[in-house]
């Protein structure tokens, strides 16, 4: 091997030439976990271009990624921020177009080997090459999940992509966001050659360059025309739920593909009149938002929680599908109540779920081997964590903890679900009261993120942290928050839907209400959300957090008759099913407009207060919090973000 010299020192890029003339790329971001495609390594990818285009002796050109376990992991995202109009945009992807299409048009045969993750920019690079060879591992993948970012692919992949896989599946891979396995790519031609583990890369790569004798291979473009019928089901399966003005990538991508499916090339170069002016739009930049708050909470989660034993009091909907999700997750589950036949229930229901997440028979046997019906509540004996999910009432709690005290070993973490009594008043209970903290789940809690880690002015802050870290070891969102009435999440959810129903109490319609909140991005109205919740359950909490003359007026005279929502078939709406039947009238869009900020209006002063209160560490605690856990439209980056901009 000898040194492929470029006339610069070279931090990012490890480069040499073999004995067969064979030119070796081994990429290495400097300074990061993993490979990204910053400016630096771009600028150090030209200098090598410049030498490796002027060699006359190279017979073939190949990348690997010089870090284990992932190939790139996209474009620097944090350097986006530094690209402040659509003609900055533009300009920077001129520079990155320009480089990959001279990778493109090499010379010599290229090739590059995948080995985990190569998404966004990273398959960009990676679809330059002639040959794209991939392993078999489980953790390969392959995407183009820029949509998350209400962008599209901007290097050149949205072409390249199209020519190899067709209409069809590169729009699922965009529109989506979501990656593909090793046997998807192979099959659908996204790459080409299979290889078992990455030590097989080279010789693999060396034959295959070989092999071609100097001659760069001939491609064709696998459709002559986009596709009208993919198209058309991709509008019918992307586009119906959405608004482009309120999300316009998966609108902007498909009109893309249609536009320039008649050459590769062309649509990859068309990436620059349409990419530039979705990252400069108002929900780029709140999606990128989200993205560095969910980063931001995914890292307050890391640590080792040293927590291998979980025991669960209360086998409601609750306590059963935290127990599940604890077993799903690796750990050793105990469910306990005093009702064998809920025990049971819950273990069915786990199974079930068991069975959609995990796919394998064994898997699935596995996670119900760690999930065991606990009668006698033996398992808080060993448990390193026990989490209280019985019914909302403090003296119930109150002997719940006092029992578990006493069996329990003194390192075990104490930890109560509930929604809204003060951890201060659960802690009387407790001779030992810095063990109590809460951990708040959603429902369902398969589905929803979200876990308030509650402290108290008793909690050890060590185990704080440790109820941190174990909501991201079962891979969950965890947001902190002080004891306080109603936490964050809802604290701010209740008053507006109080808000809600006070105005339908004064005469306005429920369904114009919920359709101005749909309309603005909520995932459903709050009078609807009122009625999932139980309008029973409503009153309860209103009573202790407080609420409107006329929304408790209202909630009592609806729960006296029973019309409690949709576990009672009749609430504010019919209910068919889990389906509220409502008319989803719309009206003008400046009424629409003007009813959603005027429900929200409580929702947005309650994170103010809770931000002031120092009930969560910050505004972007609170924004997160309400993303997580309520679905507060992410395009929007937050109610308190939101109200910022108006």
């Amino acid at each position: 091997m000898r040194s492929l010299k470029t006339g610069k020192s070279l931090l990012h890029w490890l480069t040499n030439i073999d004995e067969d003339g064979i030119a070796w790329l081994h990429l290495k971001t400097d300074g990061k976990s993993v490979n990204v495609l910053n400016h630096a390594v771009m600028v150090e990818l030209e200098s090598i271009l410049d030498r490796l285009e002027s060699k006359e002796d190279l017979n073939g050109v190949a990348m690997l990624s010089g870090k284990q376990g992932g190939f790139v992991y996209g474009a620097d995202i944090h350097e986006f921020e530094t690209l402040k109009t659509a003609g900055d945009v533009a300009n920077h992807m001129l520079y990155v177009h320009g480089l990959f299409n001279r990778i493109e048009a090499l010379p010599v045969p290229s090739c590059v080997g995948v080995d985990g993750i190569a998404v966004g920019g990273g398959l960009e690079i990676a679809l330059t090459f002639d040959r794209l060879f991939i392993t078999s591992s489980s953790k390969t993948k392959l995407g183009f999940p820029e949509v998350n970012l209400g962008i599209m692919p901007g290097y050149g992949g949205s072409g390249r992509a199209y020519g190899r896989i067709g209409t069809k599946a590169v729009l699922d891979m965009m529109v989506s966001g979501r990656p593909i396995g090793s046997m998807d790519a192979i099959k659908t031609g996204l790459a080409d050659e299979l290889v078992d583990k990455p030590d097989d890369f080279e010789e693999s790569m060396r034959e295959w360059i070989i092999g071609c004798s100097g001659e760069k291979p001939i491609f064709t473009q696998t459709e002559s025309a986009a596709d009208a019928t993919a198209i058309a089901a991709a509008k019918d399966k992307y586009l119906k739920r959405l608004r482009s003005d309120h999300t316009p990538a998966p609108a902007a991508i498909i009109e893309h593909v249609e536009n320039f499916g008649h050459d590769k090339s062309a649509m990859s170069a068309g990436e620059i009149d349409v990419f530039p002016n979705l990252m400069v739009s108002s929900a780029s930049k709140n999606l990128r938002r989200v993205f560095y708050l969910t980063d931001a909470v995914r890292r307050s989660a890391r640590g080792a929680s040293n927590i291998k034993r979980l025991h669960v009091v209360g086998a409601g909907v609750m306590g059963g599908d935290i127990a599940a999700i604890g077993a799903m997750a690796g750990l050793e589950v105990t469910l306990a109540d005093m009702n064998e036949s809920a025990i049971l229930s819950s273990i069915a229901r786990a199974k079930k779920l068991f069975e959609r997440r995990l796919k394998s028979d064994e898997k699935v046997a596995s996670a119900l081997a760690r999930l065991r019906a606990d009668l006698d509540g033996n398992g808080a004996i060993d448990a390193d964590l026990i989490i209280e999910a019985v019914a909302e009432r403090l003296e119930v709690k109150q002997t719940v903890f006092k029992n578990l005290e006493v069996v329990s070993k003194a390192t075990a973490i104490l930890a109560t679900n509930t929604s809204a009594i003060p951890l201060e008043d659960i802690a009387t209970a407790l001779n030992a009261p810095e063990r109590l903290i809460g951990l708040h789940f959603f429902n369902p809690v398969p589905v929803l993120p979200l876990v308030e880690v509650i402290w108290s002015k008793y909690s050890d802050p060590e185990i704080v942290s440790r109820g941190m870290q174990f909501a991201g070891q079962i891979g969950k969102m965890p947001i902190r928050c002080k004891s306080a009435p109603g936490f964050l999440v809802n604290r701010a959810l209740l008053p507006y839907i109080f808000k809600a129903i006070e105005a339908v109490a004064g005469g306005e319609n429920a369904d114009h209400i919920d359709e101005a909140l749909v309309d603005f991005g909520m995932p459903m109205g709050p009078i609807e959300l009122a009625d999932q919740i139980g309008l029973d359950v409503c009153l309860d909490v209103g009573i202790v957090l407080g609420m409107p003359p006329a929304t408790k007026a209202l909630l009592n005279e609806k729960c006296k008759a029973g019309t409690i929502g949709r576990k009672s078939g009749s609430g504010f709406y019919e209910w068919d099913g889990n389906r509220a039947i409502r008319a989803h009238q719309s009206k003008d869009p400046r009424v629409m407009a003007a009813i959603a900020k005027n429900m929200l209006a409580p929702m947005i002063e309650e994170c103010r207060q809770a931000v002031d209160e120092n009930v969560v560490d910050s505004a972007d605690s609170a924004d997160a919090g309400m993303i997580f856990g309520i679905g507060f439209p992410g395009f929007r980056g937050g109610p308190l973000n939101w109200s910022k901009e108006q």
